[in-house]
């Protein structure tokens, strides 16, 4: 009787030990259901000082899921691209984590060439609804940053967006238009060149400006280098920061590239297992200013 107790007792043991393992294994989203050997990440270029976040966020996500991931930086070049997805497909490449501009180039070849792989794209996105993409709130930003510029901005002062005319800020645009005309700013589009801000600097007409991107935000604060202008951006970098910090930009709505990575990389693995998988991964933004920049540290840099 005491042996069979003993028994019992034992399996018991083992049956909450292989229970809490299970439980474990569920929580921390270790091992994948599907045996998931690969999955490529083509990375742009980019002058951004968070494109190591992307980075790592994409190994953390591909070591929590135990996955191997082939990274690699490109030139934003249709062709380079194209060959590189050749090559991963046939090199037993399960997914594509893409990160560039050139997605209706990438999404005919794709389908022209009958190539049928799970493609994660991260960007605003587009006109193709069954694309999988991790980005940012477009329309929760526009709306946030409308609200800061209509509590600060004077009547006469012009709302200018500043942009490279590349498909991310036009696609961005779009929906910045229509946000602060709802809200009855009047806003307008220019390209960020020196001479469309040269009146602004040499003639001391105000106005505030909203950058598409970290780098026109540093080039416009360098550039004006006046206290009449107030100066706005989208996404952040060192430099941007520190013009946060002398008074130079006014704030920023700061995305996490590091949060990019771990989504796409999540996108991509439960689409390889044939789970259900979002149209759309909205990451969400920070609000930075001189005040509370301090309070963002663990946003701005994330500790792996």
């Amino acid at each position: 009787m005491r042996r069979a107790k003993k028994i019992g007792i034992v399996c018991v043991g083992i049956l909450m030990v292989v229970f809490m393992f299970l439980s474990y294994s569920n929580l921390f989203g270790g091992e994948t259901e599907r045996d998931i050997t690969k999955i490529s990440v083509i990375g742009i270029k980019r002058e951004n000082s968070q494109v190591e976040d992307f980075k790592r966020g994409i190994e953390e996500a591909a070591n929590a899921k135990r996955v191997d991931v082939e990274y690699l930086e490109l030139e934003e070049d249709y062709d380079t691209i194209k060959e590189y997805i050749d090559r991963e497909i046939k090199n037993g490449s399960q997914a594509l984590i893409v990160f560039s501009e050139k997605e209706e180039q990438i999404l005919s070849y794709l389908q022209s060439e009958k190539k049928k792989i799970p493609l994660i794209l991260v960007n605003p996105g587009g006109t193709e609804e069954k694309t999988i993409r991790v980005w940012f709130d477009v329309q929760d930003m526009a709306e946030c940053l409308a609200e800061k510029i209509h509590q600060k901005r004077q009547e006469e002062e012009t709302v200018v967006y500043l942009t490279d005319e590349k498909e991310m800020s036009e696609r961005m645009w779009t929906i910045f238009q229509e946000t602060f005309q709802n809200q009855g700013i009047a806003i307008e589009k220019k390209k960020m060149t020196l001479p469309n801000l040269a009146k602004y600097r040499d003639q001391k007409q105000q106005a505030v400006f909203i950058c598409s991107s970290p780098k026109i935000t540093e080039e416009t604060a360098d550039y004006l280098k006046s206290k009449n202008q107030v100066i706005y951006g989208i996404g952040y970098s060192d430099e941007v920061l520190q013009g946060i910090r002398e008074g130079k930009v006014e704030g920023v709505m700061a995305y996490s590239m590091y949060s990019f990575g771990i989504y796409a990389v999540k996108s991509a693995v439960y689409s390889i297992e044939g789970k259900k998988v979002d149209h759309l991964t909205k990451t969400k933004c920070e609000w930075i200013t001189q005040d509370n920049i301090k309070e963002k540290y663990d946003f701005l840099f994330p500790i792996y």
